[in-house]
């Protein structure tokens, strides 16, 4: 939450979780309830006040920063979606939008969409790579040795070849050295570990439905299918894609070394299989800060710790749209490697 609320809105504005419990228990709390309102439960309540207070806080921040000649000056960056989205909106045809309250609901409604999506799926996802791992000590064994070969600097920490420092708010020192992002995504074992995940324990299963165009003069096939009229809901779903034995043998498998072990042409076929974030013109836009997302946060994980179940118990994926473990938790006691 706090890496999607910041990309968004930027990290001066953006949520504090980590540090600030208080505010983290709020917030699932809250979200708890707005997973189970209908749209119009939700409207005006404390989920959508809260998106429209960060898009607010956003805007005032872009006006004070608008005159600093870089956004390393404070050590804050910018709120990168919503810039972009406001100045897109201030392009366009104003009529469209109406007034600045108008302007402000029409960007926090699509920001929700963002954050949410930003946050509780990345998080779904991290939990069973977690799980996993905590299950196979062998590959958490060689992942710690892939990342501390492979990166440099490595997010050992504290680390002794950081050089940049900023002020955290306690008034201690941060890093902020990082390996490139092209160098984490390129570690072979990392990914395969990520895509099996993705692949066996996707956070949206469910059925993405579409609905067929009408035509007045073709008819719509769709794989052998002939002849469909318009007004037909169709779908295809992550879950049973993801089980196909014919690409994915022994599917139900947590198994990343189908990856590392597969040729160009199979782990292109079972690339095209997988469909955590759809396809298509609909599919996720936050895709790629997703992946990278995962990786660094994995990779920062698994350089310092080893982790190890303490319980697991309702870890099964629920049976909804957006599905997390049963019980909404996983319990993990994590052991601190030394140097």
């Amino acid at each position: 939450m706090d890496l999607a609320s910041g990309y968004i809105f930027g990290s001066g504005v953006g949520t504090n979780f980590l540090g600030d419990v208080g505010l983290r228990r709020r917030w699932l709390k809250a979200f708890g309830v707005f997973q189970t309102q209908s749209r119009r439960e939700r409207a005006g309540g404390e989920i959508e006040r809260f998106c429209v207070d960060l898009c607010e806080a956003a805007e005032v921040s872009l006006l004070e920063t608008r005159d600093k000649a870089t956004e390393e000056d404070d050590g804050y960056t910018k709120p990168v979606v919503y810039e972009q989205l406001s100045q897109r909106i201030e392009l366009s045809d104003k009529s469209a939008v109406g007034s600045e309250t108008t302007k402000t609901s029409t960007i926090a409604s699509e920001l929700l969409d963002h954050l949410i999506a930003g946050h509780e799926s990345t998080g779904i996802t991290l939990t069973y790579v977690m799980y996993q791992l905590s299950l196979r000590p062998d590959i958490t064994s060689r992942l710690r040795a892939e990342l501390l070969s492979n990166l440099s600097p490595t997010l050992r920490f504290p680390s002794s070849t950081n050089t940049k420092k900023l002020d955290d708010d306690d008034g201690s020192k941060i890093d902020d050295d990082l390996p490139k992002p092209s160098a984490i995504d390129g570690l072979p074992l990392l990914d395969a570990v990520l895509q099996e995940t993705l692949r066996l324990w996707q956070a949206v299963p469910a059925p993405q439905p579409r609905v067929t165009p009408y035509s007045s003069t073709a008819s719509l096939s769709i794989d052998g299918y002939h002849n469909i009229p318009g007004g037909v809901t169709v779908s295809s779903n992550a879950y049973t894609l993801h089980r196909n034995p014919d690409v994915f043998p022994n599917p139900h498998a947590w198994m990343p070394e189908r990856w590392l072990e597969a040729d160009k042409e199979r782990r292109q076929e079972m690339k095209r299989w997988l469909w955590a974030f759809s396809s298509g013109g609909r599919m996720c836009l936050g895709s790629n800060f997703a992946v990278q997302n995962l990786k660094l946060m994995m990779a920062a994980i698994y350089t310092n710790f080893t982790t190890s179940v303490v319980d697991d118990s309702g870890i099964e994926q629920a049976d909804t749209y957006v599905a997390g473990p049963v019980k909404n938790k996983l319990m993990l006691q994590f052991h601190d490697i030394e140097a």
